[in-house]
């Protein structure tokens, strides 16, 4: 095993919840995980897997202490430019030092193990959060209209916290909000994609990357981001977390992508789909999915405030 950067003792530890959430009840048959251990924890079951890896929860037996373990795709070692990309020590080098109630934080490390085939992999050690991430709650609509509204509050706290040290998410959907099984936390996670608007780290943003069902138009353009497009990403969570469906009635991914571009499609108001819903929030939701980033909230300070209103109203 080897280990990269120090370690910094104290750190609490988060898991990010991928694109498949597996359930806590399935059965796991051991000679189908990738590692056996980590360090010194051994590997128990997945607990989430995407197109760019697999999160397991892990035991060190000793210190009775449960963490999430990330272990990249291998495609992602294997091929030279995913690897410069540095996926794992990107989260690492953005998020590691930022202390947040609602940040995923991670230890300072990555560890390198063997797996079961010989091949050396990176892993990334998470606290274990045990609960879903907000996709679950979209869809089975088990939270009250004033739960929500405290959940996107929560929510716009983090990413706020987020733009205020100069990094902007680039991948903000329901499946990168963890909450624990009590519902009394919830987390930003995943910084693999994430870029900082300062300093030498710049280079990342020729990158393109992302969810395109959740990306902002300029983010499908290719163009220069900056926060305003984890707004409009936000405003589209926050979009299906009222009403149950993404604001697109595409019936795929590229006529999604298009209706999201294109001026002529309108949003059809959140309350048209969710009466419950106030025109205040209609108004809030819509301001954030405006197209042009000039017209959209400057800063999610601003959609905080707005938010923030609501909640003490309504609730």
């Amino acid at each position: 095993m080897r280990v990269f950067a120090p370690k910094k003792k104290g750190d609490d530890l988060v898991a990010q919840e991928e694109e498949v959430q597996i359930s806590d009840s399935a059965a796991v048959d051991e000679a189908e995980l990738e590692l056996t251990h980590v360090g010194p924890y051994e590997i128990v079951a997945p607990v989430g897997r995407g197109g760019m890896g697999t999160v397991y929860k892990a035991i060190d037996r000793k210190r009775d202490k449960t963490v999430a373990v990330k272990v990249l795709d291998r495609r992602y070692d294997v091929d030279k430019k995913r690897r410069r990309r540095d996926y794992l020590g990107r989260e690492i080098l953005l998020a590691a030092d930022l202390k947040h109630e609602c940040i995923v934080r991670m230890h300072k490390e990555l560890l390198e193990e063997e797996d079961r085939d010989g091949h050396v992999r990176r892993c990334l050690i998470m606290e274990f959060v045990d609960g879903h991430n907000l996709r679950k709650h979209i869809i089975e609509r088990d939270l009250s209209f004033s739960q929500m509204v405290q959940v996107c509050i929560r929510l716009a706290q983090g990413i706020d916290f987020l733009h205020q040290n100069g990094i902007v998410h680039r991948d903000i959907k329901p499946e990168n909000f963890l909450f624990t099984r009590d519902l009394q936390q919830v987390k930003i996670v995943d910084f693999g994609l994430s870029k900082t608007v300062t300093g030498w780290r710049g280079r990342w943003f020729k990158e393109q990357g992302g969810t395109p069902r959740y990306m902002s138009p300029e983010q499908l353009s290719k163009h220069r981001l900056d926060a305003r497009s984890d707004i409009f990403s936000f405003g589209i969570t926050m979009y299906e977390l009222f009403t149950g469906t993404h604001p697109c009635n595409g019936k795929d991914s590229l006529e999604i992508r298009r209706q999201i571009r294109d001026p002529r499609y309108k949003f059809e108001a959140p309350s048209k789909r969710n009466p419950e819903i106030p025109p205040k929030l209609d108004r809030i939701i819509l301001k954030a999915l405006r197209r042009q980033p000039e017209r959209r909230y400057q800063s999610m300070t601003e959609l905080l405030l707005d938010l923030t209103r609501l909640g003490e109203s309504k609730i």
